[in-house]
């Protein structure tokens, strides 16, 4: 696919453009006053070569992650994952009850949007980190607690069972799940919210097989649940966010007009693409309403996948999704070590951030992109029998 992508990036003879992508020459007319005979696929070098950079750094984030995680790692990954989630929620917090529309308080976004949120220039930008390290965390922290089990009796009254349990690390790892999941909802972003309750329902589907060890009771999830609503409840009032979900349809509906007018871009370059980062480009030719606004993204991850890349990036990828998959479910069910919690949190994350994916484009974002990459390395890399601890 990477391959493909820089492909995107060469000129290639007037014939074959003319040929291959007969829309292509009428487009560059109109975005640039000299259109040479030799034409790449992508009508933006520039942002074609950002976004093959970022492609190539999320494949190599992907490759290394897989070969640290099968000598170990994952333990530490994992408990860096909470710590970061920890700070940037903390961070985002203190931005948002001070009023700040800027990035560290000084730097205002470029573009116009949704406002930022911590470090993010876009508050669904950093609800999809959140969506993806939420369920990774709480994977690790059952992971954690299952394999303290057997330091008590079976017969051990609660109140013995919460103090083994809760021990540093276990209360450390509640915490940054509770104020990730709180920042999340502070954001007021309805995707991401989206998809952190699709990550929740996703984890519902898990079973443990029969030789994992330990199965963490509906007790203990009831009593995280609880925690969150607390800390959530601090910090956002339900009359805001019935406020904020109050206006999804008006959202819907100019949404539903970019996806209109992001289809005669697809059925202009079903077969190549506009090339890769490029939508905010085309549609400087291709948008034809809301003139106050301009489409940047189309706020479904699909559809702009779609429309930059073709069939010439779209059936690789697909191929390459079936094929995760496929070494996905024989691991996940294969694996009666800790390690199965780990993979079954990295899952709910990947499944919330597709279901976010298809109202908004967080995956675009590098930092989420690398970090999709590391859970889908949970995920598929081979590890038995290690202490998760």
């Amino acid at each position: 696919m990477l391959g493909l992508a820089v492909l995107q990036l060469v000129p290639l003879p007037q014939a074959l453009i003319d040929r291959v992508s007969p829309h292509a020459r009428a487009l560059w007319n109109r975005l640039v006053l000299d259109v040479p005979s030799a034409l790449p696929f992508s009508v933006d070098l520039d942002a074609g070569f950002w976004a093959l950079i970022v492609i190539a750094s999320t494949i190599a984030t992907f490759a290394c992650a897989r070969q640290i995680f099968a000598r170990g790692g994952v333990r530490r990954v994992a408990r860096a994952i909470a710590s970061i989630g920890f700070v940037l929620s903390l961070l985002a917090l203190a931005q948002d009850a001070t009023g700040s529309e800027k990035m560290y308080w000084r730097w205002a976004p470029l573009q116009e949007g949704a406002p930022p949120f911590g470090p993010f220039v876009n508050r669904n930008d950093f609800g999809t980190w959140a969506v993806l390290a939420i369920p990774a965390v709480l994977g690790y922290l059952a992971a954690h607690v299952t394999a303290h089990r057997h330091q008590f009796a079976p017969n051990a009254p609660w109140q013995a069972r919460l103090r083994m349990l809760a021990d540093g690390r276990a209360i450390w790892l509640v915490a940054s799940s509770i104020v990730m999941t709180v920042a999340l909802t502070v954001s007021l972003s309805r995707s991401a919210m989206l998809g952190l309750a699709v990550a929740f329902v996703t984890a519902a589907f898990f079973k443990p097989p029969a030789g994992a060890i330990g199965r963490p009771r509906p007790v203990w999830i009831g009593g995280a649940l609880v925690l969150v609503a607390a800390g959530v409840l601090m910090y956002v009032t339900p009359q805001a966010l019935l406020g904020r979900l109050s206006r999804a349809p008006v959202s819907a509906a100019s949404r539903w007009t970019i996806w209109q007018e992001s289809i005669p871009v697809i059925r202009d370059f079903w077969l190549t693409g506009t090339g890769a980062g490029t939508y905010e480009t085309v549609m400087l030719v291709y948008q034809r309403t809301m003139p106050g606004v301009r489409f940047n993204t189309a706020h479904n991850h699909y559809l702009q996948f779609v429309a930059e890349g073709g069939l010439l990036l779209t059936l690789p990828f697909v191929l390459a999704l079936r094929s995760l998959w496929r070494e996905a479910r024989e691991i996940v069910t294969s694996d009666d070590s800790g390690m199965y919690f780990v993979r079954a949190g990295a899952i709910c994350g990947l499944a919330g951030a597709a279901a976010q994916s298809l109202w908004d484009t967080g995956l675009t974002t590098p930092a989420n992109a690398y970090l999709a990459a590391i859970l889908v390395a949970f995920v598929v890399t081979p590890i038995r029998n290690r202490p998760a601890d």
